[in-house]
Order: structure tokens, then C-alpha cells, then sequence
């Protein structure tokens, strides 16, 4: 008797064991960069069209390249208090090269 439930036991281990193998599996699946290396990619992209030294945040968290995906960053230009909000879309079309384009609302955030 105790065999047949030292095996039910090993067995209900195996399944969870198994169920969780999936979840963490597919926590992700697009290559992700720092916060610090994506605000960069932004910063010159914005300075293609502006002659002012943009100061961009786009948070703390690592970022997925996920293409078509938006982000929102925080942009103001340096030395400047006033802080808009942008909307980054990320073109991936591999998983070694990104591109990115930003919208910068026209109004400051409240």
C-alpha cells in the first residue's frame, strides 16, 4: 500500500513538474533589450528630425522586440522640464536588427 502511494505522489510531482515546464517555456519568445539600449535607439531617431538633444525614459523593465509592437517613453528636450509622451513602434524583422518610430504627442503630459 504505502509503494502504490509513494507512486501516486511521484507521479503527481512528474505532472506538475511537466505542467510547469510549459508556463516557463513560453515566458518569451522575442529577443528583449534594457530600457537603457532602446531609449538610445530612440534618442537617434529622434534626432533625425530635430536638432535638439532629446532626454527619453522608457521605463525600468527589459523590452520585448516584439514587431509592431508600441511602447510608450517619456521625451523632453535637455534642459527643459516640460515631458510629452511618445508612442515607439518597433519594427523586428530579425532577431539581430531593430528599427523604431516615434510619435511625440503635441501637447506635454498633465
Amino acid at each position: 500500500m504505502q509503494i502504490k502511494h509513494v507512486t501516486g505522489v511521484t507521479l503527481g510531482a512528474v505532472a506538475l513538474a511537466t505542467t510547469l515546464a510549459g508556463c516557463s517555456a513560453s515566458a518569451s519568445v522575442y529577443r528583449t533589450v534594457s530600457p537603457e539600449s532602446f531609449e538610445s535607439t530612440v534618442v537617434k531617431a529622434l534626432q533625425k528630425t530635430s536638432d535638439a538633444t532629446p532626454e527619453v525614459d522608457c521605463g525600468d523593465e527589459q523590452i520585448a522586440l516584439k514587431d509592431g509592437d508600441q511602447v510608450h517613453c517619456d521625451v523632453n528636450a535637455k534642459g527643459y522640464d516640460v515631458v510629452y509622451d511618445s508612442v515607439v513602434t518597433i519594427s523586428a524583422k530579425s532577431t539581430k536588427t531593430y528599427s523604431v518610430h516615434v510619435e511625440v504627442d503635441e501637447q506635454p503630459k498633465s
